[in-house]
């Protein structure tokens, strides 16, 4: 994805699910979210709208290429 895509599925991710970690449930603008793929793509996951998820940054890289929710505890 270019960025100019990344930023029209951010807008529509943040308009169907809110501005929010998807994870910890932190809410943030969404210049502070980063996209996450709920099955990797190093799984086989896909860029398509139903696999992605806004995530703050600290759970994003805790989860990496896990098919499982990050194991983090935000304050």
């Amino acid at each position: 994805m270019n960025s100019q895509q990344k930023h029209s599925k951010k807008q529509k991710l943040s308009n169907v699910y809110g501005s929010y970690c998807w994870w910890c449930g932190k809410s943030m603008s969404i210049n502070e979210l980063t996209i996450e793929h709920l099955r990797p793509k190093s799984c086989g996951g896909s860029n398509s709208l139903e696999n992605l998820r806004l995530a703050c940054l600290t759970c994003n890289r805790f989860r990496g290429n896990s098919l499982f929710p990050p194991n983090v505890k935000i304050k």
